[in-house]
This record gives structure tokens, C-alpha cells and sequence, in this order.
């Protein structure tokens, strides 16, 4: 099997109802660049293990990673980046909120830019709900006020990198906390951030766990402020 260039990694849990789809939209998506997709487990525990063994041999830009107890969101996507060949890494999510196709145009603008080693490529949001956008926006204020950096969209996705940004990244939390952590330590060392706009459109398989209810959204607004106070004061590497 040859190298790819691009590696995309989607963190799973419990979502083997849209597994044979994922394939189908990344297969049909993947002519301009070499890829591989890295589905990982992430300890769920529903049948996508034995999915996932019924649909990869009929896909062979795709293999999986298997994590036998979910610790994470950050975790799982940690596995799947550690498993990663390409030069260009990525993740996203698997529920297809994301449109696969955006993770193509987001590695296309990062081989077009003019530091592509320095740079990370992620989506901007459109079409979520008032008050979800109001708490994106007050995340960004937050931190702002905490780690001195303007993030747009903080949890947007995708994110595709250079492979040169991971020794930056050598102590990632396991929760959701994954992204502004990795965005937070890419700006700190000289990277870039260029955005691509994105539909966000309901989810279509899968529950999310943090942000599903009110309660829920309010107990991860409390956990971020925390991790990014310590990640600001040198709390965390």
C-alpha cells in the first residue's frame, strides 16, 4: 500500500448506522489527492465493531482503530492521529454534520497556501441555531480574555494540518477540550489559522454526549473556561 498524502481520522461512539454511508460519500469524494480514512472506534457499544469488519474490505482507502473504553472524545481522535502515514493529517466528525467533501477543500487551500507547514485549516460554521451561535461566539470571548488568541468557531470542523504541527501538540486533553487545545498551542508556535465556510446541518446518526441538552451544553461551557484558565497560565502543556 502506498503513502497517502492526506490522513483523516473520525472519532466513532456508537454511530454504526452511518458507517456504510461515510464510506460510500468519502469514496466518491477522493479523486485530486491520495487519502486514507481512519475510522475509529471509540469504545462504543453498539455493533460497530462488526460493522466496521463487514464494510472495510470492500473499501480499501479505509481501516479502523479500536478503543476499548471510550476515555474521550480527544482521546480517540489522539489514537487515530498516532496511526495517521499522511503528510496532511485531519479529523472531523462522523455524524455527518460535517460534509465529507470539506475536508478535501480544506487539505486543497492548505497545499495552496503560502506556509502550508505552518497552517491549519478549519471550518466556519453556518446554519446552527441562534442560540448555539451565541455560544460559540461567547467561547471566543472567553477565550480571548484567557489565552490572548481570537478563535474563531473553536469546535468547528475540520481541521487539516500539516503533520509538522504534532510535536507542538505532546500533552492533548481526552475530552472535548481537544480542539482549543490544539488550536490554542498551533497559534502560540507561529502557525496560522485560514477558515472555510461550512454548512452545519442537524445530525443525522448518533447522540452527542456534551452538547445534547441544556445541562449538558452548560456543565462544557464550565469544563472549557477551567481547562483553557490552566492552559493559560501555563497549567498545561
Amino acid at each position: 500500500m502506498s503513502t497517502p498524502e492526506l490522513s483523516i481520522v473520525l472519532p466513532c461512539y456508537n454511530e454504526s448506522a452511518g458507517l456504510a454511508e461515510i464510506l460510500r460519500r468519502f469514496e466518491a469524494l477522493g479523486g485530486e489527492i491520495e487519502f486514507e480514512l481512519i475510522l475509529v472506534d471509540n469504545g462504543s457499544r453498539d455493533d460497530t465493531q462488526a460493522v466496521l469488519q463487514n464494510l472495510l474490505p470492500s473499501h480499501p482507502f479505509a481501516r479502523s482503530v479500536h478503543v476499548p473504553e471510550n476515555l474521550g472524545y480527544g482521546h480517540g481522535i489522539s489514537q487515530g492521529l498516532k496511526a495517521a502515514r499522511g503528510a496532511i493529517l485531519a479529523w472531523s466528525h462522523a455524524d455527518l454534520q460535517t460534509d465529507p467533501v470539506d475536508v478535501f477543500r480544506a487539505a486543497e487551500l492548505l497545499r495552496s497556501s503560502a506556509a502550508p507547514e505552518r497552517t491549519i485549516v478549519k471550518g466556519y460554521r453556518h446554519g446552527r441555531a441562534l442560540g448555539d451561535r451565541i455560544i460559540s461566539r461567547g467561547m471566543q470571548v472567553v477565550a480571548l480574555l484567557l489565552l490572548r488568541r481570537w478563535i474563531p468557531e473553536i469546535n468547528a470542523q475540520p481541521k487539516v494540518f500539516s503533520r509538522e504541527l504534532m510535536p507542538f501538540i505532546p500533552h492533548p486533553p481526552d475530552d472535548f477540550n481537544f480542539d482549543i487545545y490544539v488550536l490554542y498551542r498551533a497559534l502560540r508556535n507561529g502557525w496560522t489559522i485560514r477558515k472555510i465556510d461550512v454548512e452545519f446541518p442537524p445530525r443525522r446518526f448518533g447522540v452527542s454526549h456534551w452538547a445534547a441538552t441544556w445541562k449538558s451544553k452548560c456543565r462544557t461551557i464550565l469544563r472549557s473556561k477551567w481547562f483553557m484558565l490552566r492552559l493559560g497560565l501555563g497549567l498545561w502543556q
